[in-house]
């Protein structure tokens, strides 16, 4: 039996779940079975054992069936870098798990109006458009038909001020995209991955709208004044308040990690076209989360800037562009002009989609185009071909459009045809996010087993290996081990729903719960983190995902072209299979990768086991 977290009474109002069913119009309070605070705590874990519990196995992602889990941890709104939230559903994208964090202001203004809520679930399906609005205890269902149609920052303009903030889809989640996104805030803070906007559209729910004066009393400033301190001060998250990740391009050119020409080559010609120098001569300010000193949003605008050849002169966007949109709709398309990437970025941000899966969408497009297998008007490095691209696809316009929307596994599928598959560079139905596999082995384990698909946020040993360390970047020792470290860390992370830049770890988290009356040590968080990744691997293993969807795509069998340390790498179905063998082995998974009796006896999750069985 393994250690759980003990609660006090002092933190045992903080226990409220609401339910909204939007096929009936009702809006009603439960309680988090004590059980469940105290074996998940929040967020993560939490959502995945409530998906378990709340869906029959085979659930359509966008049927009334499914339900949009708004998830909110303890420190929600209190604590600097914790202003997130988690968007937990099954996801249409993947038919997996998914939960995908965002931040902003809305997190906080959520969580001030409702501070004894740990989340909000939401059921069936409106028969119009409609929004919430959140305002203390009062959460009623509004009509949203005037929104509809619009995009994500024109939403929140209709509600945003000081005390009010937003979440809302655009027009991609009310068109079903498969990768749409919920966009917070005036079009800045995305729960970007896995399409649970699609399924925030899908219910025909438009926004959610949070109302708060301000926050709860609480006894914690000593604890906020250090950690603020900490996250402005040390070397630990200097590299986000300096330059945040539009520093990362150069990091992974050098080591051959820059995904170009759709994973076809691992360096750009000239890295500078892309890098932090690049984007700063359109750099205005920097912006942050509520609370949070890092401010490693960068708001870039072109407009006031003379740039020879610019494709978007005026081009703007108020957060970014990020690393992961750069690599994918820049280097990845060969896209490399700035006003160009920053164009792309604005619009998939106002019609809501993820530039990860987004930028590996038009790049599969442009190779498609090449080999004669569909008709577009697009070409490699082309902006403006792009550009209007992302516009069909929002709207499913067309037959490329409409294609396109569903996700480059779907639309190879469909292609049926094996230069399309191989140009879909995805795991499990999610594509890649931009780290070369063949420049970090154990990225390419990481990608494999992630439980949302192919994602860098669940782990990120390239960071302990070709960016830092002494573990070999080309071969498989020690790589297992790496990559449950990170994903059980992290999955603690996201069970508190706090940043993962923020370096909450186990000692710190601990620190925090323990301020606000829990009973907790580092040591028990660790377990807490591991049981939360075990929860999301059964309610894989309940929709038939096992060994042979913990793959990597065929491309990353064929040598790399990127010149330096990776140059001709390729990863052998022998060295993966020794890696995820060795992963399975050390997670206590089965050789079909499932949880053993023992290893969720020991986590404490039998009840969860049987009944994913």
């Amino acid at each position: 039996m393994s250690q759980r977290v003990v609660q006090t009474d002092e933190v045992q109002e903080l226990t409220h779940l609401l339910r909204v069913n939007l096929t009936e119009e009702t809006v009603e309070t439960e309680t988090v079975p004590q059980d469940y605070r105290d074996r998940f705590i929040a967020g993560k874990g939490l959502g995945a054992a409530l998906l378990l519990d709340e869906l029959e196995p085979g659930t359509d992602p966008l049927s009334p069936e499914n339900v949009l889990i708004f998830a909110f941890g303890p420190l929600t709104g209190f604590a600097p870098g914790t202003s997130r939230y988690g968007a937990i559903t099954k996801s249409p994208l993947t038919g997996t798990y998914v939960d995908s964090y965002s931040g902003g202001h809305f997190p906080t203004m959520f969580r001030w109006a409702l501070p004894s809520y740990l989340g909000m679930i939401v059921e069936g399906e409106a028969d119009r458009p409609v929004y919430l609005d959140v305002s203390g205890e009062d959460v009623t269902i509004e009509d949203a038909s005037h929104l509809w149609g619009m995009k994500t920052d024109e939403t929140a303009r209709e509600f945003d001020g000081k005390h009010t903030k937003t979440a809302a889809i655009g027009p991609a989640g009310e068109n079903l995209v498969r990768y749409a996104t919920i966009t917070s805030d005036e079009g800045t803070h995305h729960a970007g991955r896995g399409g649970v906007g699609a399924v925030m559209g899908s219910k025909k729910l438009k926004a959610v709208v949070a109302t708060a004066d301000g926050p709860p009393e609480s006894d914690i400033q000593d604890l906020r004044i250090k950690h603020t301190q900490r996250l402005g001060t040390d070397d630990e998250v200097s590299w986000a308040r300096d330059g945040g990740t539009q520093l990362i391009p150069d990091w992974t050119q050098e080591i051959g990690a820059l995904p170009t020409h759709n994973w076809t080559k691992g360096t750009v010609e000239d890295v500078d076209d892309l890098n932090f120098d690049a984007f700063s001569v359109g750099h205005q300010t920097t912006d942050s989360c509520y609370g949070c000193p890092v401010a490693c949003g960068h708001v870039t605008d072109f407009s006031d800037v003379e740039l020879e050849d610019a494709a978007f002169p005026d081009a703007r966007v108020d957060w970014g562009p990020e690393y992961e949109t750069i690599g994918m709709m820049g280097s990845n398309t060969d896209i490399t002009d700035v006003t160009g990437i920053t164009e792309l970025a604005h619009r998939a941000d106002t019609l809501g989609m993820d530039t990860i899966t987004l930028g590996n969408v038009i790049s599969f497009a442009m190779e498609c185009v090449e080999e004669g297998l569909i008709d577009y008007d697009i070409s490699w490095g082309d902006a403006h071909g792009a550009a209007q691209l992302i516009e069909d696809i929002a709207h499913r316009e067309g037959e490329v459009g409409d294609l396109l929307a569903e996700s480059t596994k779907r639309a190879a599928d469909a292609l049926d045809d094996d230069r399309a598959r191989e140009a879909a560079v995805q795991v499990k139905g999610m594509e890649l996010p931009a780290y070369e596999p063949r420049a970090s082995f154990g990225m390419a384990l990481a990608y494999a087993t992630s439980d949302r698909g192919g994602c860098h946020q669940r782990a990120w040993p390239i960071g302990s290996d070709a960016l830092g360390g002494d573990r070999d970047p080309f071969g498989t020792d020690g790589m297992a081990a790496a990559v449950i470290e990170d994903q059980n860390e992290n999955a603690l992370t996201f069970s508190m729903v706090a940043c993962d830049f923020t370096a909450y770890n186990y000692e710190r988290a601990a620190e925090w719960l323990n301020q606000l009356g829990y009973d907790v040590t580092a040591e028990a968080l660790e377990t807490v983190g591991e049981r939360a990744w075990t929860m999301t691997r059964l309610f894989n293993a309940r929709e038939g995902f096992a060994r042979d969807e913990d793959e990597l795509p065929d491309r990353f069998t064929e040598p790399l072209q990127a010149g330096g340390p990776a140059d001709g790498n390729r990863i052998t179905e022998a060295d993966f299979a020794t890696m995820l063998d060795d992963y399975y082995e050390q997670r206590g998974y089965t050789d079909d990768g499932r949880p053993t009796d023992a290893l969720c006896s020991r986590l404490d999750i039998e009840d969860f086991a049987q009944a994913a069985n």
